[in-house]
């Protein structure tokens, strides 16, 4: 329900949807005066769902909403952005965001490309031109904007997308300025436990290294004239520059990182100290560079596993993995790929080390490199535990061997309902026998089975392998034990 909603509804609606307001004027006169003040500060507040991120005015709002007698009982789902923001006045800090930006519209381009391609509507190719030619006019802005001003570029650029680029960058300007006075004495973290300690039901949390937005623009789906108007929007593409320089902007230098990486494992450290422990615990993280930062001390793993040793849902992704990306920063090496993933898994492991999860999603995409695959597998990322409840495991981009999966099929056997698989890449064995395995889950009642790579049929990257030669409904239909269906990568009935 939003702020503007709730001014707008007469108070017998609102003692209708809202029983703990038991009538009360003055508890009706209260919850419009605060949702007024939340529309005026342009909050993204949600009658259940409060977000926070690292500035003045979010944990200002969050301590107001948190003392609030209606809010407190109210909010159930907390989302808290980590992100910590660059100096872009310094001038390597400002190449590595317009960077960002310019591989981020780069990224557009591409989708939209292969999305047209793939339609072969003819009739929409005026405006997919226009969203390329746009596009362009976008890099070249950012591009000249990477070393000198607005002011001294050159005229044949277009004024008004240089205009909306450099004010963008004076927006971020301002939201580093108001989180260095937020974070200057160092009790952000006290002050957010403290706050959501008053909430009576906290039920989802979520912590995100990266800008989350509200709605996310579906360039594979939606029509070439939507798009363009996306793009020619100066809003949308202020957001678009705005929410990749905030969300990377935390991977410039090492002492940014560095409190990033503390904050996120202080987080967990408030959360237990407050006894708040959610039934839904969602992470997600743009890779750091540092990843050894990451790697949690005894005291953190306890104050993790003691934060989620209730909880029934756990979401583990992590992406944009930094040797993906040679022009930002450095590449990591091959033979530090092994000591990386070890520091991530020292996190996965004690984040999903409970008995009471029902469902469970790991997703490390992004860093399964055709040429160098990463030297670990499923169960070093995962604890050495039962789950005996478990209904639901999604895996995204993990490696795994083959027999890692009998344990898996042994454990939950008769409780495994879904089973999402994308990205997996085999280190040892066959995909006819891992899919030969997995048919022994008795339950299954829904199954994904995308973009496999690795064992017999190659690493995905030529047009011979696996993923060029398989029909996932047939993979989903031997798993479900369809009747007469066989295993689609065997000859027979296996």
């Amino acid at each position: 329900m939003a702020s503007r909603t709730i001014e707008r509804l007469p108070p017998e609606i609102l003692i209708h949807c809202c029983s703990y307001l038991k009538g009360s004027i003055v508890d009706i006169q209260n919850l419009r005066l605060t949702s007024k003040w939340f529309c005026n500060a342009s909050s993204n507040f949600l009658f259940d769902t409060l977000s926070i991120r690292i500035t003045t005015k979010s944990i200002s709002t969050l301590e107001a909403v948190s003392n609030h007698p209606i809010f407190r009982e109210s909010i159930t789902a907390i989302k808290l952005c980590l992100c910590f923001y660059g100096d872009i006045e310094d001038q390597r800090a400002r190449i590595g965001l317009i960077t960002e930006c310019d591989l981020h519209f780069n990224s557009i381009g591409w989708t939209v490309t292969r999305a047209f391609n793939s339609r072969q509507r003819t009739v929409e190719a005026e405006q997919f031109n226009g969203i390329l030619f746009r596009i362009c006019e976008i890099k070249q802005a950012l591009s000249a904007l990477k070393l000198e001003g607005a002011e001294t570029v050159s005229p044949s650029l277009d004024i008004a997308t240089l205009r909306l680029i450099a004010n963008s960058i004076e927006k971020y300007k301002a939201q580093f300025a108001d989180q260095q006075v937020a974070i200057k004495h160092g009790t952000h973290l006290e002050r957010i436990g403290v706050a959501l300690s008053r909430f009576r039901r906290v039920l989802s949390f979520k912590v995100l290294g990266n800008i989350e937005t509200i709605n996310k623009n579906n360039y594979r789906s939606c029509s070439m004239a939507t798009i363009l108007e996306w793009l020619n929007s100066d809003e949308t593409c202020s957001n678009i520059i705005l929410n990749v320089m905030a969300s990377r902007g935390q991977y410039l230098a090492f002492d940014i990182e560095q409190r990033f990486a503390q904050s996120f494992k202080g987080i967990f450290s408030q959360l237990s100290k407050h006894k708040i422990f959610p039934s839904v615990f969602a992470v997600e993280l743009d890779a750091p560079k540092q990843t050894q930062l990451f790697r949690p001390k005894k005291a953190e793993c306890d104050a993790i596993r003691s934060v989620v040793h209730k909880a029934e849902h756990l979401s583990f992704a992590v992406r944009w993995w930094s040797q993906q990306n040679p022009e930002f920063g450095f590449v990591i090496s091959t033979d530090q790929h092994y000591e990386e993933i070890q520091h991530l898994a020292s996190l996965t492991k004690a984040f999903f080390d409970t008995e009471t999860v029902r469902s469970v999603d790991l997703d490390i995409r992004d860093y399964s490199l055709h040429t160098a695959p990463p030297h670990i597998s499923l169960y070093r990322l995962l604890p050495d535990c039962e789950w005996p409840q478990l209904q639901a495991l999604s895996l995204v981009a993990v490696p795994f061997h083959e027999q890692e999966l009998r344990k898996t099929v042994d454990r939950h056997r008769n409780s495994l309902k879904i089973l999402e698989m994308d990205g997996l890449q085999l280190l040892s064995g066959s995909w006819r026998g891992a899919l030969r395995i997995l048919r022994e889950l008795d339950k299954l009642e829904e199954v994904s089975w995308r973009w496999p790579t690795g064992g017999e049929h190659g690493n995905g990257s030529s047009e011979d392998d696996l993923i060029f030669h398989f029909s996932e409904k047939d993979v989903c239909q031997y798993l479900l034990k369809t009747k007469d269906a066989e295993n689609p990568l065997g000859l027979g009935n296996v």
